[in-house]
């Protein structure tokens, strides 16, 4: 049975090293003309970018529009795309994750997506970077919407519009390093595959009771066996 693997993109696949925050906190001092430091720390994992982007436009008492979130995030995009192409960037791939997609490239049941709070823009910028943009068909997006438990059904009818494959949601694994990963595979039923590569760990993970949890993509042969074969 063909199997639709819907991949997170920070925490999951790469690691900007702190560059996607910093190019927020760019854009809130080029959008507000305030300091980094005058807004606390934000809570970005599993967050879609439209609301980082209204929490942050709460934070600073200023009411928005739809355009006003997009000129912000305009300006996040132009920060993150300096930041990536710096001499100094040290961001970097998750280990077994070049592997991994190589291998999954192989197999024939496997349609590979992705289902990110980044805008497309912005999932675009980051893993093209990275040199594997060109691993995932399509998917869904923070740019479809500011709630990620709506992005699910979005990532699944463009998947099957563009494989010509339609999905049974017992055969859709949500891959995610986050809780919020976890709630939305289970919004649209689907199942979620943790992997405590990000700020949480695998037992934090667990207790929120995903289909499966595992450490990290290392051991590549189970991966692959669990997402195609279990």
């Amino acid at each position: 049975m063909p199997r639709l693997l819907l991949f997170d993109i920070d925490g999951t696949l790469i690691d900007s090293n702190g560059a996607g925050g910093a190019a927020i906190l760019d854009a809130a001092e080029e959008h507000f003309g305030i300091q980094r430091d005058a807004l606390p720390p934000l809570q970005l994992a599993g967050a879609t970018d439209p609301a980082i982007a209204m929490d942050i436009f709460q934070l600073v008492e200023r009411e928005h529009t739809p355009q006003e979130i997009t000129a912000f995030l305009d300006r996040y995009l132009a920060n993150l795309q300096r930041r990536l192409q710096a001499d100094n960037f040290s961001g970097y791939t998750l280990p077994g994750v070049m592997a991994l997609l190589e291998a999954l490239r192989t197999e024939s049941s496997a349609h590979l997506g992705l289902l990110t709070g980044n805008v497309r823009r912005g999932a675009v910028i980051k893993l093209s970077r990275h040199g594997i943009y060109e691993h995932f068909i399509d998917g869904g997006f923070g740019s479809d919407h500011h709630d990620r438990n709506q992005l699910g059904p979005v990532a699944l009818q463009r998947m099957q519009d563009a494989t010509g494959t339609r999905f049974d949601l017992a055969d859709v694994i949500v891959i995610g390093d986050t809780p919020k990963d976890i709630r939305c595979a289970e919004a649209f039923g689907a199942k979620c595959l943790a992997v405590a590569t990000g700020q949480y760990s695998a037992d934090e993970l667990r207790a929120l009771n995903p289909w499966r949890t595992v450490e990290s993509f290392a051991d590549l042969n189970a991966t692959v066996e669990l997402l195609l074969r279990d």
